[in-house]
């Protein structure tokens, strides 16, 4: 690795406080493992003051509708949802599932059912055990699934149970007996994420396996075993918010962007992914202020934003901003321990839109593996962009790529992601890697690139280079001269990469 950026590294790890970034991710935690409107905005606004308490500009919140209506490119906004209090009991008392206790006991837009003054009260019947539900079987009665609730809520769509109750939780690294698996899909639509205007409105709760085994035994012994529930939610028209801010560079013409999703209840996923872009500008700012590291050339702008819709309505609706990014690391995931069997990924891809970003990204995580020893992994993977990074698509254009681990992570998607799955080392190796490419993609010149490219050549021959004459290893060969080639659009002249990219495919060569 080139010496500076060695050395650049050494002066970001030196500056990162933990205890404030810590501190950082609890605090979000505490909000979003709410997943409603209300708590989703109160997250996005604390993040907001520390910015504008860091000094940095244009710190905001850049809003979209969520009216369950508006469409921009091909997602279709959801609608707000809130949900202040839910319980479901046993008639004897006994607590199922009560949203103060585990939030992820309710289904994310889960419709209302009674009040807390008056619960609803009705038999409980096992779907599961039934070929062919009808209005009969299950109109004003809770209906019970070891399914994913959405499953049960599309058998029941003009039946009007009173509520699904699942206790599915399938298999995921960190489950326990007491962990209850969050639902964040809801709705009628192919795949069932975000719920929208015309979807079904319907109460759902969900259980942990010990609770379902203990209602699950009561409804074996007493077949007309009758459960008392409310669920005092909300859906409306509302709005969602991205909260945006920025470093200046010298030449505030182009961007770098770096972004994650909030809206999440997870701590790893993805409060972290937040709490890592927040921790990563702040650092930079107080280095650049220090004198530590000159100002970028190029503006860095981070982007909290909410999974996919959020990210498309930023882009779309500030165009004159997508035009200025130069490229993009979306950061989704970042606290989770790090193993050799559950490493985190720099996930590239699409090779339609590739950046010499990929190579830096990959070269950075190696330089920072040594550091870190056995204590952090990260490899590099391709990866058809269906996150935050799909802002790679031509419709938007800003060539990107993505850092976490996805399902692997511990706690995936359940209670059990809480503040103790994530290492402080994770958070540390993370924002090292984030900070470092960010601020060597901003300050990138001809002696920085000329460094880099032998062991870039290395990374795109392991990674991207194929072997054959057909149109797949003709694109390969076209990505990985672009990739290389890339490096004009960050002002480095040709006669610093261009021998390399030649390799590959000739200056205007047609991908296949």
């Amino acid at each position: 690795m080139h010496l500076a950026i060695e050395s650049l590294i050494e002066t970001i790890d030196a500056a990162y406080q933990p205890r404030r970034h810590w501190d950082l991710l609890v605090a979000l935690w505490e909000q979003e493992v709410w997943f409603d409107s209300p708590h989703q905005r109160a997250a996005a606004e604390l993040c907001t003051e520390l910015l504008r308490q860091a000094g940095l500009s244009d710190v905001r919140l850049a809003s979209y509708p969520c009216d369950g209506e508006t469409r921009l490119q091909d997602w279709m906004m959801h609608m707000a949802w809130d949900c202040p209090a839910a319980r479901l009991t046993l008639e004897d008392g006994t607590v199922l599932a009560d949203r103060a206790e585990v939030p992820a006991s309710v289904v994310y837009w889960s419709g209302p059912l009674a009040s807390a003054g008056a619960p609803a009260v009705g038999e409980l019947v096992d779907g599961d055990a039934i070929d062919e539900i009808t209005a009969d079987d299950v109109r004003g009665k809770f209906v019970l699934t070891n399914k994913p609730p959405l499953e049960m809520k599309r058998r029941l769509l003009a039946f009007e149970p009173l509520a699904v109750v699942s206790d599915y939780i399938n298999e995921g690294r960190g489950y326990t007996d007491d962990t209850t698996k969050w639902c964040n899909t809801w709705s009628d639509g192919p795949g069932g994420w975000y719920f929208h205007a015309n979807d079904t409105v319907m109460p759902g709760f969900c259980l942990s396996p010990a609770t379902g085994r203990l209602l699950r035994a009561r409804l074996a012994a007493d077949p007309y075993l009758r459960l008392s529930g409310f669920c005092d939610a909300r859906l409306y028209p509302g709005e969602g918010q991205n909260v945006t801010a920025v470093l200046n560079g010298t030449d505030p013409s182009h961007e770098i962007w770096l972004y994650g999703h909030a809206c999440e209840q997870g701590a790893h996923d993805n409060t972290s992914g937040v709490s890592v872009l927040v921790e990563t500008l702040r650092t930079l700012k107080e280095l650049t202020d220090a004198g530590r590291l000159p100002p970028p050339r190029h503006s860095i702008r981070i982007i909290t934003t909410e999974e996919c819709i959020g990210m498309i309505a930023f882009a779309s609706l500030q165009d004159e901003l997508r035009r200025k990014a130069l490229v993009g690391f979306n950061v989704d995931g970042a606290g989770d321990l790090a193993t050799p069997d559950s490493s985190f990924y720099i996930h590239y891809g699409p090779l339609s839109n590739p950046t010499f970003g990929w190579a830096l990204a990959a070269l950075l995580a190696d330089a920072i593996k040594e550091r870190a020893g056995d204590d952090w992994f990260c490899g590099t993977k391709r990866f058809v962009p269906t996150a935050d990074d799909m802002i790679a698509d031509p419709n938007c254009g800003v060539p990107s790529m993505w850092l976490g681990k996805g399902g692997t992570s511990l706690g995936y998607h359940s209670s059990s992601d809480t503040p103790d799955v994530c290492s402080p080392h994770s958070l540390r190796c993370n924002t090292l890697l984030i900070a470092a490419w960010a601020y060597t993609m901003a300050t990138m010149n001809d002696d920085t690139a000329q460094a880099l490219i032998e062991p870039a050549a290395k990374w795109i021959d392991a990674n991207i280079v194929q072997d054959g004459d057909d149109d797949a290893a003709l694109l390969r060969r076209w990505a990985a001269g672009r990739t290389l080639r890339d490096l004009a659009r960050f002002g480095v002249s040709g006669s610093v990469f261009e021998e390399a990219a030649a390799k590959y495919a000739p200056v205007g060569a047609p991908p296949l």
